[in-house]
């Protein structure tokens, strides 16, 4: 708990994180606390202390009892020893992750054994990190082997022998536990940028830009520098960021629509952008001629999931 409450002081700057609108309860709530930095409350009284003669003695502790609308812990009778010790349930530490682990779906298991993968690869003493998969290899063997491949370990006869650790009541997998797994089909709120490039065809980025609204989703149009774009024919494009400055990190889908490749295509931000949008499994769409990015992102020709590509912007590129 120590732990918890620093961490929330340190990384949001005091000791009122609880005042944040996303971490304060939902039911209102009046104490005497007033001091530390980054205050989020608006206190209409100007007492702080009971009692007090200030405002009809408010605020002031509420009377414990269910009748008198405050907390009051149920008087139970109870027998037995007092003991330092855990429940036995708390011995069994491997069916949890290892329901986690088959819930997810195969690209968000990619993702967990390249986490690992990663940070154990910054672990200096090998011993560690052998310690590390040998806990893997208790949850799930094939989550083991993955990783220990990548970190250049060889299993064990006992470990690759391990007997997976039980179900959770029953459970083998829940695919609620993944945020993939149940695809609601809803992208409304997503941000999707948009790669422009002098000329870029304007009958092309307006299709684009009206099927994403439909959808309520945020496009947002780059370019190499800040300013205005204009179109193939005439129309000026305000710019909202440029690719260095609106990473793709930042966004959740990038879309390059056809026109003037050739303006951003030896542009080093405008790889880079769709190499890192790749590498993250963002989805990338490329029109036209932008189709000529795929040797950036070292894509086959025959296509890749993922990557959607089209002559211009129609029904298929954007539905």
């Amino acid at each position: 708990m120590f732990s918890y409450t620093d961490t929330q002081i340190s990384r949001l700057g005091g000791p009122n994180f609880h005042e944040i609108p996303i971490n304060r309860p939902t039911c209102p709530y009046h104490n005497f606390q007033r001091d530390g930095m980054h205050r989020m409350g608006i206190d209409t009284n100007p007492a702080n202390y009971e009692p007090n003669s200030i405002n009809d003695n408010w605020p002031r502790e509420t009377p414990p009892g269910p009748k008198r609308g405050g907390f009051e812990s149920y008087q139970e009778r109870v027998e037995g020893n007092k003991v330092r010790e855990r429940s036995p349930s708390f011995g069994e530490y491997y069916s949890h992750p290892r329901l986690f682990w088959l819930s997810q779906t195969p690209f968000e298991q990619r993702h967990i054994v390249d986490g690992f993968s990663f940070e154990l690869s910054k672990v200096v003493r090998p011993y560690i990190r052998e310690r590390v998969v040998d806990q893997l290899a208790h949850i799930d063997l094939t989550l083991a082997q993955a990783v220990a491949k990548n970190l250049g370990i060889e299993l064990t006869d006992d470990q690759l022998n391990i007997t997976p650790p039980p179900d959770v009541n029953g459970l083998k997998k829940d695919p609620s536990l993944s945020l993939y797994a149940i695809p609601d089909g809803d992208v409304k709120g997503r941000v999707v940028a948009i790669l422009l490039n002098d000329e870029v065809r304007s009958a092309d980025l307006l299709a684009i830009l009206k099927a994403l609204k439909a959808k309520g989703v945020h496009a947002k149009l780059l370019y190499s520098r800040m300013g205005e774009v204009t179109a193939d024919d005439g129309t000026v494009l305000p710019i909202a960021a440029t690719f260095a400055g609106a990473p793709s990190l930042t966004v959740d889908a990038v879309i390059v629509p056809c026109g003037n490749i050739a303006d951003i295509a030896d542009n080093g931000d405008a790889n880079y952008y769709l190499m890192e949008a790749y590498k993250h499994l963002k989805p990338i769409a490329l029109a036209g001629d932008a189709r000529k990015f795929k040797a950036t992102i070292k894509v086959a020709d025959q296509g890749e999931e993922g990557i959607v590509e089209a002559d211009s912007a129609d029904g298929s590129f954007y539905g």
